[in-house]
């Protein structure tokens, strides 16, 4: 069975702290997992005790994918090929 291509921009985060949804601020390649990072933005949570760090591995992640600086990466919503 062939492996599905996952969107990060799919996935919502929701804060255990708040119950607000946190809002995807950083983005971070590896070589086998990508690590994005979201924060809340309001007054009650601080960003750095209630942020959640989602790791998407590499071949997979559709998103870094189209990204023009990956490795391999597309333009304008291209898909990359494999570098």
């Amino acid at each position: 069975m062939a492996e599905s291509m996952i969107q990060i921009r799919n996935i919502s985060i929701k804060c255990g702290n708040c119950d607000t949804y946190q809002t995807l601020c950083a983005y971070a390649p590896g070589e086998e997992r990508n690590v994005y990072t979201y924060q809340c933005e309001n007054d009650t949570c601080e960003p750095q005790v209630t942020q959640t760090l989602v790791e998407v591995p590499a071949h997979l992640d559709e998103f870094a994918r189209r990204d023009p600086t990956w490795r391999g990466g597309g333009r304008h919503g291209e898909m990359g090929g494999e570098a």
